[in-house]
């Protein structure tokens, strides 16, 4: 039964990479017919699992995720152009030490776009390439840890997706052995399977994956107390996406000057090789900031009744108390296999505790101006440690972001990258009413989401 689920969910990934190189591969509604059957083998395999009380062998998950991602290798991105971004910057830090700085709308001011602005021949793909990105008016938003990576992919072939497919999907393999390690396999299976991983970080080469790796395995060293590996994963993680900024505090706190230090110095080793006089990417993570909403949750809901920024200040309020909340419970007052009492807080002695990534990464996420799909990769791995229905079912219904008017032919009114008045509220809706459920289930069986034990949800 095990075997047959997997020939079903590898069967649906072969169809994915055949679907990306035809000439349907701009067809919402085949995809989503493919996309639903990847969903519905890997899922059936954990309901059946769970209902039969069965766990998975460790290794069994381990080859059919390697051959799962060999066969996304071969695939091309599906409605994403970001990737034109990604060879563009390895091509601009080659010919000009950095990828930061300068919008690619600036070599459209030239008289052909064969010339850079320096009278520099661009070769014919690098226009091509050109051509493709989106918001040409905006620097890069992405960090050196991501920015080196293309530049791996490049030396090994200029201009091609093919290699950062690779290199994304080799990292990914090595998170999948590393949560092997932190959960049982059939939790680990959930996203060594997952169709939005595969159609994220295999097909489409998002870098988030490379980011949330790190992020990971700094986890993973801080149960350890390897905390001088963990301040250096931690740094590579920043520094490949400001998302991981919010561990910072959880993991740095008490930890002694030297392993601030090494953390500090990393990120410095990582950022001065491709910083210039431009800046880095924080300038283009600023316009993003201050101007993009897609998919939005409560931000969109806020900006109905108040100005953007007046809504961003409400969230940003929220957030901090909220995470500042959790921090005090997570370093002061939560038991981890010990401790002592002082005064009213429980001091937690032996770290055994990963922090709940997935709660902190569902709040930030629900509260930005930005929610695209392969945000998600940054929650899933923490749904694999505490297992959260609502997660995984976001992980399905999130496909819905890709409702948009660039790819829905029949709604001529719509902007490119704009949703159906109908879209969020039924995305959003359906993953509050899973919540909802899942709070009452863990109610009834004393058990909540910041306890350890993972609830009988059968």
């Amino acid at each position: 039964m095990k075997t047959l689920f997997a020939l079903w969910a590898g069967l649906t990934y072969l169809c994915l990479v055949l679907f990306s190189h035809s000439n349907s591969a701009n067809d919402l509604t085949l995809f989503y017919l493919i996309m639903g059957a990847a969903y519905f083998a890997v899922f059936s395999l954990f309901a059946y699992l769970y209902k039969q009380h069965e766990d998975l062998n460790a290794r069994f998950v381990l080859i059919w995720a390697i051959l799962f991602h060999v066969i996304g290798v071969f695939g091309v991105p599906l409605f994403e152009d970001d990737y034109y971004r990604y060879l563009w910057d390895a091509y601009h830090t080659i010919e000009f030490g950095s990828p930061y700085g300068i919008a690619p709308s600036v070599y459209f001011e030239s008289e052909s776009l064969a010339l850079d602005p320096l009278g520099k021949t661009i070769p014919a793909n690098f226009q091509a390439i050109l051509n493709g990105i989106n918001h040409p008016d905006t620097p890069t938003i992405y960090g050196p840890t991501v920015q080196y990576s293309f530049l791996l992919a490049y030396f090994i072939a200029p201009g091609e997706i093919w290699p950062i497919q690779a290199l994304y999907s080799a990292v990914d393999l090595a998170l999948i052995v590393l949560l092997l390690r932190m959960a049982p396999a059939k939790y680990v299976m959930l996203y060594a399977w997952s169709p939005l991983v595969f159609k994220e970080v295999i097909l489409t080469a998002h870098p988030d994956g490379f980011g949330v790796f790190f992020l990971m395995f700094a986890l993973f060293c801080f149960c350890r107390r390897a905390f001088y590996w963990m301040a250096i994963c931690l740094a590579l993680s920043v520094a490949a996406k400001i998302f991981s900024i919010l561990f910072v505090p959880f993991l740095l706190f008490r930890r002694n000057w030297k392993v601030v230090t090494v953390f500090i110095t990393v990120l410095l080793f990582l950022y001065l090789p491709l910083i210039n006089e431009n800046g880095s990417d924080l300038l283009g993570l600023g316009a993003m900031a201050e101007s993009w909403e897609f998919n939005s949750a409560i931000y969109g809901l806020l900006t109905l009744f108040f100005p953007a920024y007046i809504s961003k200040v409400i969230l940003a309020f929220f957030l901090v108390a909220g995470f500042a909340v959790y921090f005090f419970r997570f370093h002061f007052y939560q038991a981890q296999g010990g401790g002592h009492k002082k005064g009213i807080w429980q001091i937690a002695k032996p770290i055994e505790v990963v922090p709940r990534g997935d709660i902190m990464m569902g709040a930030f996420l629900i509260c930005a101006p930005v929610i695209n799909a392969w945000y998600l990769v940054w929650m899933l791995p923490f749904a694999v440690i505490y297992f959260s229905a609502t997660a995984w079912f976001a992980s399905i219904i999130i496909m819905m972001a890709y409702m948009v008017g660039l790819n829905l032919d029949g709604f001529v009114l719509l902007d490119a990258y704009q949703h159906p008045s109908w879209v969020r509220p039924i995305e959003f809706g359906l993953i509050v009413l899973v919540l909802v459920v899942e709070l009452i289930v863990r109610y009834r069986q004393k058990i909540f989401f910041l306890d350890k034990k993972i609830p009988d949800l059968s």
